[in-house]
């Protein structure tokens, strides 16, 4: 990788360990006994709230792969406390590891063995405490084992690795840092094993977590704290395995200012980069990881939302790989708040490349001009109004001398209290122009919403279809919807221009 891997002739340590313990990171927050108590029934209050948990997640090149983000569990934009959500994993061991051997430019998935996890948030209201709460519990990892490069990588196991992420607002401000708005981020674990034959280098983490887990005389207690101590120290940064990539221990974040608190935890992250120089292809793996947000008075219902330029899913080439399901380039979402009336936008720089793997062909996806813009006002007389825009200045497929410009949905929405929201049925789609091998596919009088046009694939023998407005669909709070679907039948699908959006009252 980046950097190379010292094989120092140091002294040679076989050990194993395992221990238990928890690594705080704002330890003097009360958020997370009122989170064990919440209220027995459902209660409107004063606040939005939203959070998010999930076991696995693996981005290429920046691009989510959406079937590998196992046990999801969102908690979308809420006024109420007292809700809760649970998501256990859909995938095995098995279907996990075989994914992202599938995904990823080299074969990590030896290096790798993930346990099905579950995901939980939730809402509460403890007395006169109101916060929203995420949690992922991952029930065994391991990682290492292999060789690489001619290097033994160390086994590290993880039983029951958790991480937690509270938001919470008290006003009767029980930290004493003048802000009733706070949060609490942790990690924990049931239990943590290394073993380790070869040689360590001096001075680096590897060769302080051995010598910690090797004080076979020290009590346990003690061994625990000085892994806690060395693990928090080492919480952000990454260790560089030759011709692989990086582990780190997790991180942590949040954000907290006179209106809302954002806490967030995950647990670990492994980067794969197969170059010395980087490129496009690296992979991100995250596992356990946790999120949530409070902000204050809503009295108006809260704002849902998510905003991308791309949703694709492609059936596989070979009988035993899962469908591939891709999306979220840098996903946007109106605040629970809204944004007073202010206008927000988020341009995404230069190309995005998507393999497609089409047959006989192969080929890329590749996408140009992401734009996405919103805004967002409560008003009185539960009143509240927003505008949401999905824009994508082109997107191509080469192999097939393919590109769409000029591709935008818009939707707008007003809420009335007791009422239907209004404007869910009356999205805005534009397309500038479809060419493929250089003309036009767009008729004269333009195209109609649901319309599609069709194109010939002399390789594959077959047709392609594109349609203009194909993803639309309405509920009493709103739509969801995208501008343009590009569709190879048995091989992929692609929806342009996609977001949805809702006005919730409660």
């Amino acid at each position: 990788m980046k950097k190379s891997f010292k094989r120092a002739a140091a002294a040679s340590a076989v050990c194993a360990v395992s221990l238990a313990g928890t690594l705080a990171t704002n330890p003097t927050a009360v958020a997370g006994e009122a989170a064990e108590a919440r209220a027995s029934q459902k209660a409107i209050t004063d606040f939005g709230m939203k959070a998010l948990a999930f076991g696995t997640k693996v981005s290429v090149g920046g691009i989510d792969i959406k079937s590998l983000k196992d046990s999801l569990d969102i908690l979308a934009c809420t006024r109420s406390a007292g809700v809760e959500r649970v998501k256990p994993s859909k995938l095995s061991t098995e279907q996990i590891t075989s994914l992202i051997a599938e995904n990823a430019p080299v074969d990590i998935a030896k290096l790798i063995s993930i346990s099905p996890s579950t995901s939980r948030t939730s809402t509460y209201r403890d007395g006169a405490v109101t916060g929203t709460r995420a949690v992922n519990t991952i029930a065994d990892i391991t990682l290492g084992g292999e060789l690489v490069q001619d290097l033994k990588i160390p086994t590290l196991k993880i039983q029951g690795l958790n991480a937690v992420a509270d938001s919470f607002h008290d006003p009767a401000d029980t930290d004493g840092d003048g802000n009733p708005f706070g949060t609490d981020e942790s990690f924990g674990f049931e239990g943590i094993s290394l073993d380790y034959e070869g040689t360590v280098v001096e001075g680096t983490p590897l060769a302080d977590l051995l010598d910690i887990v090797n004080q076979v005389a020290a009590p346990v207690n003690e061994i625990v704290d000085e892994l806690v101590t060395l693990l928090l120290d080492q919480v952000g940064q990454i260790i560089e395995i030759p011709g692989l990539g990086s582990i780190g221990l997790g991180s942590s974040f949040s954000k907290v200012d006179d209106t809302s608190a954002v806490s967030g935890a995950n647990a670990l992250k492994i980067e794969v980069d197969p170059s010395d120089e980087g490129n496009d292809s690296a992979v991100l793996l995250k596992l356990g990881y946790a999120q949530s947000r409070i902000s204050d008075s809503k009295p108006s219902g809260v704002f849902r939302s998510s905003i991308m330029g791309l949703d694709f899913q492609a059936l596989p080439l070979s009988d035993d790989v899962s469908l591939l399901h891709l999306g979220g380039i840098g996903t946007e979402s109106i605040p629970c708040e809204g944004t007073g009336n202010k206008k927000v936008v988020k341009s995404i720089e230069g190309d995005r490349a998507i393999p497609l793997n089409i047959p006989g062909l192969g080929g890329v996806a590749v996408l140009n001009g992401l734009e996405y813009s919103y805004k967002a006002k409560q008003m009185s007389r539960g009143r509240a109004r927003s505008m949401a825009k999905s824009s994508l200045g082109s997107f191509s497929i080469p192999a097939l001398d393919l590109e769409i410009t000029g591709i935008s949905s818009k939707l707008n929405l007003l809420s009335r209290e007791g009422e239907r929201v209004r404007g869910s049925k009356n999205p805005k789609f534009k397309v500038a122009d479809i060419l493929y091998k250089g003309e036009s596919l767009i008729p004269d009088n333009g195209l109609k919403i649901g319309q599609s046009v069709e194109f010939a694939i002399d390789e594959l023998q077959q047709k392609g279809f594109i349609t203009f407005g194909p993803r639309f669909s309405r509920n009493y709070y709103g739509a969801k919807l995208s501008a343009m679907s590009v569709d190879i039948p048995g091989i992929v699908t692609l929806d342009l221009g996609w977001l949805e959006s809702q006005i919730y009252p409660r």
